[in-house]
């Protein structure tokens, strides 16, 4: 084989890899949101004078961000020096525009880094992209420390080690489900002001990291209209908007992130406080056939996900996550920004603007240490 062909495939190979790696739709800000630290993480767009390089993390963030600008300077500034020069040469003898680069980035979504781990001398970045048609993409991004700075490598390119954590999903072969969200109404005010003071007050701070949401999740279907069980889904990989993890409910000692009930058959519900009553008057249960699954995530971290909020907009937010058999699947349930109005009576020393919303009278929220915790608060803030 002649080297120019030898080339031109070992460059089809890689090119092929970096519409995996490098693919992305951003808002401003860097990475953006990470519980306590923890993945997944949304990468966004940053300016060449926000470069930092001192986490493969914010090294990813400026390769992605060189991509979407069409900086090929600034592109190449993210890869160690030897990465940078062989990766230039192997387009010049495959006869290819480096510039070609930038219409990997076309026609995507987001991306999320999903998972870090120690490789050899280095890092890898495990790396979900989301395509506008509804493509999910998954593959490694590698880095190692040169002049005390985290670069981009090619140095690992080769190892078959990390071909595992490929993975090319179709979105034919994403399942839907049937995906409701109590309460349906987000109210901007209560988030803006637990923003302004989570870290002034410790009261404030409980709070918003007790409150909860509930989902319900059901009527798994693939895209021949196969239907599957809510017990397939293996709870650790739920996520709402693809960053939030479930938060668990408690009974006595133990936790459990899922729960699974028939609706229409109402067993184990004595259970869960409040719930049959709530259950009882409500009527979207009869939209499932089978048994759902109960999920809550965090209401504060919920709304972090979301870009923007506009009072009287609705929003999609995405439940998805994982069966036993790796299949994925998905649902969205819209919900309503809202504002408080002009009238709302409201003292800020004491706590009970909180829940405004009446998040403490929602059954999912009434569990008892958050309830007499709640109790002791107020009890605390009238003296």
């Amino acid at each position: 084989m002649k080297r120019k062909e030898a080339t031109t495939i070992r460059y089809a190979i890689r090119y092929a890899i970096m519409l995996i790696l490098c693919l992305a739709v951003f808002l401003p800000n860097g990475i953006a949101y990470a519980e306590e630290g923890k993945y997944p993480m949304k990468v966004e767009i940053i300016d060449r004078e926000q470069t930092k390089y001192d986490t493969p993390e914010s090294t990813y963030a400026a390769m992605i961000s060189s991509l979407i600008t069409e900086d090929l300077d600034w592109y190449y500034e993210t890869f160690t020096e030897e990465s940078a020069v062989e990766n230039n040469r192997e387009y010049q003898e495959a006869g290819i525009d480096p510039r070609k680069k930038f219409d990997t980035v076309k026609g995507l979504k987001d991306i999320f880094i999903i998972d870090k781990i120690e490789y050899k001398s280095g890092i890898v970045l495990i790396i979900e992209t989301h395509e506008q048609n509804g493509t999910i993409m998954q593959g490694p991004s590698t880095f190692v420390k040169e002049y005390n700075k985290w670069k981009v490598t090619n140095k690992f390119a080769g190892d078959e080690n990390l071909w595992e954590y490929l993975d090319y999903i179709k979105p034919e072969e994403i399942l839907s489900s049937t995906t409701i969200i109590r309460p349906n109404r987000w109210n901007l005010n209560w988030y803006n002001r637990i923003k302004e003071h989570i870290e002034e007050r410790e009261w404030i701070k409980g709070f918003a990291e007790r409150v909860c949401i509930l989902c319900m999740i059901g009527n798994l279907k693939d895209n021949e209209g196969n239907s599957h069980s809510v017990e397939e889904i293996v709870p650790e990989k739920l996520l709402l908007n693809y960053l939030v993890h479930p938060q668990p409910w408690w009974f006595g000692q133990g936790e459990k992130i899922a729960l699974i009930f028939d609706l229409r058959e109402g067993r184990d519900l004595n259970k869960m406080r409040g719930f049959k009553n709530w259950h009882n008057e409500n009527k979207f249960s009869k939209k499932y056939k089978g048994p759902v699954m109960l999920v809550k995530f965090n209401k504060f971290k919920a709304m972090e996900t979301l870009s923007e909020m506009i009072p009287g907009e609705e929003y999609d937010i995405i439940v998805s996550g994982e069966l036993k058999d790796g299949k994925r699947f998905k649902g969205s349930a819209k919900i309503t920004i809202k504002g408080w109005e002009a009238d709302h009576r409201r003292d800020w020393k004491y706590p009970d603007w909180l829940n405004s919303d009446r998040d403490t009278d929602n059954w999912w929220n009434k569990e008892k240490a958050f309830e007499d915790w709640w109790e002791k608060t107020r009890e605390n803030h009238k003296r």
